[in-house]
């Protein structure tokens, strides 16, 4: 059953407010402290306690590689908006999608302990952008995979109105038995914008990464489409790249004004499988996506 028009736009409307009202009553210091201003700031964490400072379309080489798996040529995502983890059953779900998963996206994800140890558990390399800190938690996109990065990069977008950015990653992996690699970006897509025009903004970084990159690419997250105009400024931008979207027979993803928000596209690869998936552990349901590569 699809979720109702209502929930989602009062939570559009509620969330600015609340942030807004949460910087107004804070001390300018602790704002500081907890709310990084420019993309300058950008930190990426990976497991380990490794950190990266790298801007896309730039990318870094990742010390965490251990060169022992490569991407099989059949594989798994798994995209996920997780609503900073404050559903009670957002871990039991989790583990249950991650047994099918060879990589995770998420996004509101908050780097908790109960996150990290998951991470431990099902054997997987993480890497967080932190986009804010409050009560001593970083929140950002978290792309978890059982193969180590070869490459990293990230961007942190201000939401011109909330002051508070919105965080995405870009990581690279070895392909089985082949010189390429695979690309995977997991964006937040910066929300309380009044035109279309920041969305795309955002995108830019990593339209250069993907013109540079030889190999295949998937582009996933949570892109806060709620427009026509949001919806065709990314849409024209990555189909003139060549991309194709992952479609869904019984689509389940949380839709605004009647158009999903989340969306997983894809170049250089073959879709065998595509699932959107039902959840109470969220505001938004997940999709997984079964790739071959081509």
């Amino acid at each position: 059953m699809k979720r109702q028009l209502t929930l989602p736009l009062i939570r559009m409307i509620i969330k600015p407010i609340y942030i807004i009202t949460f910087l107004l009553l804070s001390q300018t210091t602790t704002v500081n402290a907890f709310f990084p201003s420019t993309p300058e700031q950008l930190t990426l964490l990976a497991k380990s306690n490794q950190y990266y400072q790298t801007l896309c379309p730039t990318l870094s080489r990742a010390s965490i590689n251990t060169g022992e798996k490569s991407v099989p040529q059949s594989f798994t995502l798994l995209n996920w908006n997780i609503y900073k983890q404050q559903k009670k059953n957002w871990e039991s779900s989790l583990n249950e999608w991650a047994n099918k998963a060879d990589f995770i996206t998420l996004q509101e994800a908050k780097l908790s302990p109960e996150l990290i140890n998951f991470s431990h558990k099902k054997q997987l390399f993480y890497l967080h952008n932190y986009a804010f800190k409050h009560e001593n938690a970083i929140y950002g996109v978290n792309t978890l995979s059982k193969i180590a990065p070869l490459e990293l990069c990230g961007t942190a977008f201000n939401e011109p109105w909330i002051w508070i950015p919105k965080t995405a990653i870009a990581s690279t992996y070895p392909i089985k038995a082949s010189n390429q690699s695979l690309l995977l970006i997991n964006l937040h897509g910066v929300n309380f914008t009044l035109t279309e025009h920041p969305l795309r903004e955002q995108l830019n970084p990593y339209l250069e990464l993907i013109s540079l990159h030889q190999g295949p690419i998937i582009f996933s997250g949570d892109f806060n489409t709620w427009s026509d105009a949001r919806l065709i400024g990314v849409e024209k931008s990555l189909i003139k790249s060549g991309f194709s979207e992952a479609l869904f027979n019984d689509d389940q993803r949380l839709t605004v004004f009647g158009l999903p928000l989340d969306h997983i596209y894809f170049r250089g690869l073959k879709v065998l499988e595509a699932k959107s998936l039902t959840t109470e552990a969220s505001d938004h349901s997940p999709q997984l996506v079964t790739f071959e590569v081509e």
